[in-house]
């Protein structure tokens, strides 16, 4: 995982390089959020959890900006109540903590400026597209669910279905928006997102979740 962000982080820097070149305006935003996952089509509930990350970005215009996003999800796994997982579980396949590691390119548009009790602040839309990563702790795979089979008529056991092996990276793209306020304390404001994530391909399934987060946020230029 660290070797994970510490590859994202860099290639961030790089990308955000060109963009500070003709940029009007850089920006980075540490954050803490929530995501709900709920059902999943096919493997049952996952675990509501919080979530930690950095995006960042630089204006190319008056109001586009270009960036990216990174945030790290510590129990990105069905819930202790979900029963096809808890069959699984207790019949020994593996379970290891699964961590989620996401990381995206983002296209975000900023309205113009408002007042709003003497603070500045700024609207915008965004359109993130990336992978979705599964790190798992302990295992080298996680077994969702389980199916029942009679080998040469004898008999029935039990054989994975649906594995999650450590490694695994779905697509995603998220849209949304949200609010920022910039420079109440020097370069630091703070900023306020909701939106909604899809994973087109899940295991054969389409599933979609919001996001809700929150942090600081750091802009130097004009």
């Amino acid at each position: 995982m660290r070797l994970k962000l510490f590859t994202f982080l860099v290639l961030f820097g790089f990308a955000l390089a060109p963009i500070s070149l003709f940029a009007q305006t850089a920006e980075i935003s540490p954050y803490g959020g929530y995501v709900w996952p709920n059902d999943f089509t096919g493997i049952g509930d996952f675990k509501g959890n919080q979530i930690l990350g950095v995006r960042g970005g630089g204006y190319v215009t008056d109001h586009f900006e270009i960036g990216g996003n990174y945030n790290w999800n510590n129990h990105f796994q069905p819930r202790n109540a979900n029963p096809a997982s808890s069959l699984a579980g207790s019949l020994g396949f593996p379970q290891g903590a699964v961590r989620a590691n996401l990381w995206e390119a983002e296209f975000t548009y900023n309205f113009g400026k408002h007042n709003l009790l003497g603070s500045s602040v700024r609207p915008y839309v965004v359109l993130g597209g990336g992978g979705l990563t599964a790190r798992i702790k302990n295992e080298d795979e996680f077994v969702f669910n389980v199916r029942a089979v009679r080998p040469n008529g004898n008999g029935i056991i039990f054989v994975p279905n649906d594995v999650l092996e450590s490694g695994d990276t779905f697509f995603t793209f998220s849209y949304g928006g949200g609010v920022k306020t910039a420079r109440l304390w020097g370069p630091m404001g703070v900023f306020g997102d909701f939106r909604g994530r899809t994973v087109p391909n899940f295991f054969g399934h389409a599933n979609t979740w919001p996001e809700l987060s929150a942090g600081l946020h750091f802009s130097w230029g004009e």
